[in-house]
């Protein structure tokens, strides 16, 4: 390659192509060298520093992580022992009801202990009078009864419940502090033996004789029994134990509202251990011993955390601290964990905040984690920088043999069939002329392959524009399905359409038509009527949708002269008109409950009673509904009768939506282009394959109806006889600029649609006599009826501007809205003039802006 052909690449936009001149070797030392002085010392200092990151992350997340658990802990045992302290409570007020039975009071705690529930140490029931008073203890599993003599040497005194147990009403218990009580408990071999125990006494008022002077039951419980529930839940047995715990010591202790430590967990395979609070006098300034509880602590007031602990269980409240050792300094030792013990005195009664629970857990996860993390951070580092050392060697010999890579590359042309840039990296002087040389080989190739795409395209563009042949397209299916020629398609979907029109006109019992929007749910009905045995007989079609209630009772059952204002002649009804014929009610959906029920009995009973007459009349009618709403829903708003329904539903005929029967789209387009070419005019209209494909291609939300619009705003302003996929608009397409161009249009679609938009309100009327005109279906051919009787048939604001109109022999839509007046929309303006051209009473002639309507004649 010569010297300017070098340049020429270089300026052609290939900056890539730029080599060193120096030798493979100094080239690949010196790059080796560089990228090790470089990215090693950064990509240990990027381990260092997401490990120092993510490091703090996980420790803040360990940290949340056990502090969750300690107040789950915590909320757990003040739970367990609040619910311990009323099963005590239940069980006094189930034994006080037979407190003056001793025999009972002995067999209630033989029960306990049958059972292993050994918490119970005293049952004392004390009567009212001098004598009858019941002692029973627990000791070593056996029960002893108190001689009633030997009273006064029990300490504290029992008698002492009179006063505090003063102000109890019935059902309602008191529980006392914590005290040491000794019993005298004689035995035949020790006289004076005495027995000693940490008790809680549960008091309640009992009255056996009804005298109105109370007694008392109390129940003893073993203080030790509340700390073992403490120690099991410290201990493996936990039912909250989930995994294994470290080495550090936790533990749980209790104290009273007033601040004093009563008592901590201990060992649980120790339950009959003395109670002890050496672990939180830990570290800690106070008071030791007070009456009834010389373990007892009371931490002096410079503990901050505790008391801080001890006024929120006051205030109902639980929560976490994080305490240091010593309580000061040092960063996080203890997660100290603090919650209320509750007690009921009284079933449904507020609860009362009688202890409070701290648990302190001292746990080194944090910094295990820490010390694991660094341990893996080092390996992670030394692996990472044998790893970069590596993977620098191997490239560096990668970059000094580019010629077998590119030799690779070109290797795969021929294996692949496919060319393309070759992107590499040269090491020298000859790889950037030689990639230089076969990428330019490839621009060549490849822009020699655009041109052969580009002249591909162009040619199918002409394909595309080229007429679509309707002969090729498949005729319908299905033996006599030929017979229904009115409903135009192919395919599975309207072959079993057919099929189910044909099977509901063998019989004389009423249909429900079911279908969206624009799918030919009118055609169906008229398809039905024509096939069957009444086919000679009228049949009268109502829009539901279109009359008030009061308007649709009229139309439907008619009234007779006098029976309101204004009627002046009587009038048969649907029902009557249609008598050995078809009534046909479209979207059933739209009528009211009182047109509801009203149909319901004429269906029933086939009589019908004109407004204002007693007579019933007879009718001999053929029921065809159409809906395009969802009437098991309406059913389950209340918004349509269910008997209504299945009256209504003996045959159900679906007509599909043009989505489900896409094969139909060439026959409609052929079926609705001769219609259309007689409207506008011309002869010989067809559609490109590209307008055929794009019909195709299409969801058609407004089915056959909006597939009709299309086709006839696309003869319309189609400026040849083949209707380009340019010509067809949809939906999602741009709308006319003008609203005279949309006006123009819509004035060529409202001959074969009637109005543009199925769901909006038809023209209004000002008398109960005439009602408002119905969608005309689409045309197929049918005769115009002389002019006089057309004109008889006419709205009252078509009657209101005809004579005009015959004075000016013509008229245009906006004349026709300035003669009308009222702000009359230019939509039912158009539909007026088109019906009135279907009556034959009017002739209309020119297309977009410049359209006339001329008198017939």
């Amino acid at each position: 390659m010569q010297k300017n052909d070098r340049t020429r690449l270089y300026q052609g936009g290939f900056p890539f192509l730029s080599y060193s001149t120096g030798s493979k070797k100094g080239a690949g030392r010196s790059l080796r060298t560089r990228l090790l002085r470089v990215l090693l010392p950064l990509v240990v200092l990027i381990l260092l520093v997401s490990g120092y990151v993510g490091y703090q992350v996980s420790r803040q997340y360990i940290d949340i992580a056990l502090d969750r658990n300690v107040r789950v802990q915590t909320r757990a045992v003040a739970h367990h022992v609040s619910s311990f302290l009323d099963r005590c409570r239940k069980d006094l007020l189930y034994i006080a009801q037979d407190a003056g039975d001793p025999a009972k009071l002995r067999n209630f705690l033989a029960r306990k202990l049958a059972v292993g529930d050994a918490g119970y140490r005293e049952l004392t029931y004390l009567s009212p009078d001098e004598g009858g008073h019941t002692m029973l203890l627990v000791e070593n599993g056996e029960i002893f009864q108190v001689p009633e003599e030997r009273f006064a040497r029990v300490v504290p005194s029992p008698f002492a419940v009179f006063e505090e147990g003063a102000a109890l009403a019935p059902g309602r218990v008191l529980l006392t502090q914590t005290q040491y009580s000794e019993y005298p408990c004689p035995s035949p071999s020790n006289a004076g033996h005495r027995v000693a125990a940490h008790i809680l006494r549960l008091v309640t008022p009992v009255d056996p004789d009804g005298d109105g002077r109370p007694g008392y039951v109390v129940l003893g419980v073993d203080v030790r029994r509340v700390r073992n529930i403490l120690s099991l839940y410290n201990s493996p047995r936990s039912p909250l134990w989930a995994y294994p715990r470290s080495d550090e010591v936790r533990f749980t202790y209790v104290f009273d509202p007033e601040g004093w430590v009563l008592f901590q967990s201990e060992d649980p395979d120790r339950e009959d251990q003395p109670l002890s609070t050496y672990l939180p006098r830990a570290g800690m300034e106070g008071t030791l011993g007070r009456p009834g509880l010389d373990v007892a602590f009371r931490p002096d007031t410079a503990d901050a955390d505790y008391w801080r602990a001890v006024a929120a269980v006051r205030e109902d409240q639980a929560g976490l601290l994080h305490v240091s050792s010593g309580g000061s300094g040092g960063g996080k030792d203890y997660a100290m964990a603090y919650a209320p013990v509750y007690f009921t005195p009284e079933a449904d009664g507020p609860r009362q905040v009688y202890w409070g629970l701290v648990f302190m857990d001292r746990s080194k996860l944090t910094l295990t984690a820490g010390f694991k993390h660094l341990d893996a951070l080092f390996v992670i580092t030394l692996a990472a920088i044998a790893l970069m050392w590596i993977g620098i060697y191997f490239t560096t010999r990668i970059v000094t043999k580019p010629i077998v890579r590119l030799s690779e590359m070109v290797g795969e042309f021929r294996s692949t069939g496919r060319m393309r840039r070759i992107d590499l990296r040269p090491a020298g002087h000859e790889t950037a002329l030689l990639t230089g040389a076969i990428n330019g080989m490839v621009d060549i190739i490849s822009q020699q392959a655009e041109e052969l795409r580009l002249r591909e395209r162009s040619l199918r563009g002409y394909t595309m524009k080229e007429r679509a042949d309707f002969d090729t397209e498949p005729a319908p299916e299905g033996p006599g399905l030929d017979i229904i020629p009115e409903i135009v398609g192919s395919g599975p979907k309207i072959a079993r359409f057919k099929s189910d029109i044909l099977k509901a006109a063998q019989t004389d019992v009423d249909v429900l038509v079911i279908g969206e929007t624009g799918t030919g749910k009118q055609l169906a009905a008229e398809a039905v009527h024509a096939h069957s045995a009444r086919a000679g007989k009228p049949i009268i079609s109502i829009n539901c949708g279109a009359l008030d209630e009061n308007l649709l009772l009229d139309t439907l059952f008619g009234h007779i002269k006098g029976a309101f204002t204004d009627s002046r002649a009587d009038r048969k009804g649907a029902f009557v008109e249609a008598h050995g014929g078809t009534l046909f009610l479209d979207e059933i959906q739209a009528a009211s409950p009182k047109v509801q029920q009203a149909l319901l009995r004429a269906i029933a009973e086939r009589k019908v009673k004109p407004l204002g007459s007693d007579k019933e009349i007879e009718v001999d009618v053929r029921l065809i509904a159409a809906t395009n709403a969802d009437l098991p829903a309406l059913i389950r708003e209340g918004r349509f009768r269910e008997d209504l329904y299945f009256r209504l539903k003996v045959i159900t005929v679906y007509s599909p939506p043009l989505r489900e029967h896409a094969e139909s789209i060439p026959a409609l387009t052929r079926h609705y282009l001769r219609q259309v070419e007689q409207m506008v005019g011309r002869r010989g209209l067809g559609v490109s394959r590209g307008a055929m494909e794009k019909l195709r291609g299409y969801h058609w939300p407004g089915n056959i109806r909006e597939l009709v619009n299309a086709i006839t705003r696309a003869a319309v302003m189609a400026e040849s006889d083949v209707i380009q996929a340019t010509d067809i608009r949809l939906e999602q397409e741009a709308v006319p600029e003008t609203e005279e161009a949309a006006l123009a249009v819509a004035e060529e679609a409202v001959f074969v649609l009637g109005p543009l938009d199925e769901q909006s309100p038809a023209p209004a009327r000002s008398g109960p006599e005439e009602p408002a005109p119905e969608a005309p279906p689409a045309p197929r051919g049918p005769a115009r009826a002389p002019a006089r009787e057309a004109a008889s048939r006419l709205n009252e604001r078509q009657r209101k501007a005809y004579p005009e109109i015959l004075r000016r022999g013509e008229i245009s839509r906006q004349a026709y809205q300035d003669l009308v007046g009222g702000g009359l929309p230019a939509r039912t303006a158009i539909y007026d003039l088109q019906d009135m051209v279907k009556k034959g009473l009017l002739v209309k002639t020119g297309r977009g802006p410049a359209t006339r309507y001329l008198v017939d004649g």
